[in-house]
């Protein structure tokens, strides 16, 4: 592949994380605290395991807000943005020295074992996972587990510490083995190369959050990828030690309908790899998303990802998570890979234990490996979403997603928490 078009598909990237930039976050300014009528202080009841400040310090943005026009929506959002409390009423409450925010909470269900279950058209994977997602009540992430699949099986530990004052870094660790039988194959489901890996991830970072919308963060990474020569086909050369510089930046705002938890959504990501063995290369990513609720219960769901990387080693290749589209193979891989999905979501039901919505998506996508260079592929995705309430885990969804060009269906069910 020409160098010229490298530094192109790089320049693209860089400028698709612009666009959704501009697009999606407004200006930022600092409200007038000194403003008559304004939010004075934070009130925060049903609390038992979660730390006040914790919980207040997303909070803590709405302080020296106009209370006569303040939107007690936004204070939804956050609180439901946290992801370790359910919001159950928020009020604002006159006082001689201005306003109180006061909020009744219930705390979700943040320490159990839960089940890993991911089926696809031609791969399983099940795992248990032992996790506290409000690790010491500091809204800490820690997680220990594995999972088997019918290509191999892998094992996590992780710990993330998150931001929870003004001024204070956040820390995160991960450790990660796995073996997998790869099979790398093409949007026609086929087979292109075979061989089995072992790969070994250590991480250390830390991130820092800006004006309440930027987080910027560090990361350092060691990586031995070492391959298997049982059943092989057309295998990369060589295994691969890293030692990875990974700087990124990211920019999150939400909002609250009354019904789902929008969000707007980007990041950027920049890696050196430097090579103990194999050789070094330069990585970007990006992603991006755009939720837009048009009347409560039913919104528009934009989402854009891609990566590129500056080697043609295929050992790198990446899968289509990495654009952020289910119309390919899960096993499909490449080098370059840009997507876009466009569509919108509707409320169905409401329950206890949380909400049920059906979404449908146009999905494109533009990718390159060394079998068949510069490809690109669309077609539709549907399907169930269940949000959960009261656990502090992602949505259980269920997907079907069509192909055009190849005219084939995928299929997805997945339950529990992706990493």
């Amino acid at each position: 592949m020409p160098k010229n078009n490298d530094a192109c598909r790089y320049k693209i990237l860089v400028a698709v994380f612009l666009i959704f930039s501009v697009f999606i976050f407004p200006a930022y300014s600092e409200e007038d605290d000194t403003a008559a009528n304004t939010i004075r202080s934070i009130e925060i009841q049903g609390l038992s395991k979660t730390r006040p400040h914790i919980a207040s310090y997303p909070l803590e943005k709405f302080l020296g807000q106009d209370a006569l026009t303040f939107d007690l929506n936004e204070v939804y959002a956050a609180v439901i943005d946290m992801g370790i409390l359910e919001p159950l009423s928020a009020e604002l409450i006159e006082t001689a020295d201005g306003f109180i925010l006061h909020l009744i909470v219930e705390e979700k269900w943040s320490l159990f074992p839960f089940p890993l279950v991911y089926a696809g058209s031609d791969d399983i994977n099940l795992g248990l996972f032992f996790c506290d997602l409000n690790a010491f009540g500091l809204r800490d992430m820690a997680v220990i587990g594995g999972a088997y699949s019918t290509r191999g099986w892998h094992f996590i530990s992780l710990y993330n510490h998150t931001p929870n004052r003004r001024g204070v870094p956040g820390l995160n660790g991960m450790f990660m083995y796995s073996r997998n039988e790869k099979e790398n194959v093409d949007r026609h489901e086929r087979v292109n190369r075979k061989f089995t890996q072992d790969r070994i991830l250590c991480s250390l970072g830390l991130n820092y959050i800006f004006l309440d919308l930027i987080t910027g963060s560090m990361n350092f990474n060691f990586i031995n990828i070492s391959l298997n020569d049982d059943d092989v086909y057309n295998p990369p050369e060589n295994g691969a030690m890293l030692i990875g510089f990974n700087p990124g930046l990211s920019l999150r705002n939400s909002s609250w309908d009354g019904y789902f938890l929008s969000s707007r959504n980007i990041s950027l990501q920049y890696t050196y790899n430097l090579a103990v063995s194999g050789s070094s290369f330069h990585q970007v990513e990006y992603k991006g998303g755009y939720e837009q609720s048009l009347v409560p219960g039913f919104r528009i769901n934009v989402r854009s990802a891609g990566v590129w990387k500056s080697t043609d080693d295929p050992l790198y290749e990446e899968g289509p998570h990495k654009a952020l589209v289910n119309i390919l193979p899960r096993d499909y891989s490449a080098l370059y890979m840009i997507g876009l999905s466009a569509g919108l979501e509707k409320y169905i039901l409401k329950l206890n234990w949380g909400t049920f919505s059906v979404q449908f998506s146009w999905q494109g996508v533009y990718s390159y490996n060394t079998f068949t260079d510069l490809e690109f592929d669309h077609g539709p995705s549907a399907g169930m979403l269940f949000y959960l309430s009261r656990l502090a885990i992602p949505a259980i969804g269920i997907n079907t997603a069509y192909n055009v060009v190849s005219g084939l269906y995928q299929f997805s069910f997945s339950v529990g928490m992706s990493f």
